[in-house]
């Protein structure tokens, strides 16, 4: 055998043994990546969801103005709950201070991203101070998380009241973050351009409405945080940060695919949930190439005489829930 012959089959070695770690890679990749939407899709937080057929047809889920619907079972529903540790005392697990509903639809490659005001009137269970179940009744949906003992149940208690609001559609997993942890992701993203839509004098003294800002760090906080007499216009301002977050974030990850799971791994002590990293490793396989809708939940603000009050409308929400979440039967 010669040297250039010799050279040759050893050259032919090193690709297959290249091939084969690739084929194997992109294999275990794609395992994780079901094993991730297997667990997504098989757990259940909540799953209240009410049967509302009648006499007309009973393999329907909900029979509406003549019309059968089912479930649309292709949707992988997470709540994400924000909660501001350092606004509440020590010995209280504080509140609910942003709840956004992500609902995946993983065959059409769709997110829509429901943004729900904390001060929305549901139901909420109330637990004694052993943490066992004591009573339900109507409340701001902001407490659902103060009647917890652990963060556990606090995030459980959230996705139950949000489920019920929702008429009871199942939610699949919950995302809880305290506030301090969006520093970090804001930064990891190369920050979030935004376009001040009020003057928050307080936060930001030098900047006036209709201001330009690269939000990083500790001023994406102070820019999510910050709240005058009611709570609508911040509602407004998250919603148009997190549009913006979502850009950002999609050319972040695509530059560095493993930066969702790094990141979720960074944040393991400034969040709590019930998803693993091989299901945030599906989640943001299909984000990259997902449409993405940001929805309110209409609704008129009011006064209890105390606090600030959201009375859903819910004949609004209704339609809503029915389009979002449900196929009309043919």
């Amino acid at each position: 055998m010669t040297a250039k012959t010799l050279k040759h089959k050893k050259l032919i070695i090193t690709l297959a043994i290249i091939l084969i770690f690739i084929i194997t890679f992109i294999t275990a990749f794609f395992i994780i990546l079901k094993i991730g939407e297997h667990k997504l899709k098989n757990s259940l937080v909540a799953d209240e969801k009410i049967n509302l057929s009648d006499d007309f047809d009973y393999s329907a889920d909900v029979y509406h103005n003549g019309k059968a619907y089912n479930y649309n079972d292709n949707l992988v529903n997470i709540l994400l709950v924000g909660v501001d540790k350092y606004t509440f005392l020590r010995d209280s697990q504080g509140q609910a201070d942003a709840l956004y509903l992500i609902s995946l639809d993983t065959k059409k490659n769709n997110v829509n991203i429901f943004s729900i005001s904390r001060n929305s009137i549901t139901d909420v269970d109330i637990f004694d101070a052993d943490g066992k179940y004591y009573a339900s009744e109507k409340k701001q949906i902001c407490l659902s998380y103060s009647y917890g003992k652990t963060d556990e149940q606090s995030s459980e208690n959230c996705v139950k009241s949000v489920s019920r609001m929702f008429y009871g559609i199942p939610i699949n997993s919950y995302y809880t973050l305290y506030f301090d942890a969006i520093a970090d992701i804001v930064d990891s993203v190369g920050g979030v351009s935004v376009t001040l839509n009020e003057d928050l004098p307080k936060a930001f003294p030098d900047n006036k409405k209709g201001d330009k800002l690269l939000l990083k760090g500790a001023d994406a906080i102070k820019y999510l945080r910050a709240r005058g007499d009611s709570n609508a216009p911040r509602l407004e301002r998250q919603k148009a940060f997190i549009s913006e977050f979502i850009n950002s974030a999609k050319k972040a990850a695509l530059k560095d695919l493993s930066l969702p799971v790094d990141m979720f791994n960074k944040l393991k002590n400034e969040s709590v949930t019930n998803i693993d990293a091989t299901s945030v490793a599906y989640l943001a396989s299909k984000a990259v190439s997902s449409d993405f809708n940001i929805l309110s939940v209409d609704g008129k603000s009011g006064f209890d005489g105390t606090y600030e009050t959201f009375e859903v409308d819910e004949d609004k929400l209704y339609e809503q829930v029915l389009k979002s979440f449900y196929k009309e039967k043919k």
